[in-house]
């Protein structure tokens, strides 16, 4: 499972994507704890929160989560929302784009494979969580240009590892280009000039390509 990435939320505090970052076997084991993957998995798809925002979200308890806050910062994973904080709550956003949670070097070591493993199971665990929440209450919670708009639909295809490589790399960079090219990226949205027939909601792209023979 070589090159296996965490996405960034496409937010407008979000560090513009560059390339994916790899991360050190010191900072991979820091980030593999379910919590820690929950409260940064949360700062990507909802955004900026606080401690007491996640402590109310995730059913722990405000010290927890300010601990575990704080041990993502420690290695780079957060930063605080300086524009956001106030003298009384400190907020908190994804202060890293795109990461490399699985890649050769990880793998060779019995640690990285198992922190690799951790992370990216957390992670598409608390993605099927959300789409599997968007078809079960999705026609109850949305208005209709949205639901017209969303599509859940799966593929398959028989495909060389080549072949394979060249779609996933070209998918992921139209994805990346569509949302830069919409404004999403830059927070470009008018707040003040909302357009009814057009909604705009959080959104959650998911992509996931892999032999199952």
């Amino acid at each position: 499972m070589p090159d296996a990435a965490v996405d960034g939320s496409g937010g407008a505090s979000e560090t513009a994507a560059v390339a994916p970052d790899a991360l050190s076997l010191d900072s991979l084991k820091a980030l593999a704890h379910p919590l820690r993957v929950r409260i940064l998995h949360e700062l990507t798809t909802r955004g900026p929160q606080t401690a007491s925002s996640l402590a109310a979200t995730l059913g722990e308890s405000t010290g927890s989560t300010s601990y575990h806050l704080r041990q993502l910062e420690a290695k780079g994973f957060i930063a605080e929302d300086s524009e956001r904080g106030t003298a009384r709550e400190r907020w908190w956003r994804r202060a890293v784009d795109q990461l490399q949670v699985w890649t050769k070097e990880l793998a060779d070591a019995p640690e990285g494979r198992a922190a690799s493993a951790t992370v990216l199971g957390a992670w598409a665990q608390h993605d099927s969580a959300l789409l599997a929440a968007f078809v079960a209450t999705g026609e109850e919670r949305y208005d209709e240009p949205t639901l017209d708009a969303a599509r859940v639909s799966s593929r398959s295809a028989t495909l060389s590892a080549s072949e394979l490589h060249r779609l996933t790399r070209q998918v992921d960079r139209l994805v990346r280009d569509a949302i830069a090219a919409s404004g999403a990226e830059a927070g470009e949205h008018d707040s003040a000039d909302p357009v009814p027939a057009d909604p705009v909601h959080r959104i959650q792209i998911q992509f996931n390509a892999f032999p199952i023979d």
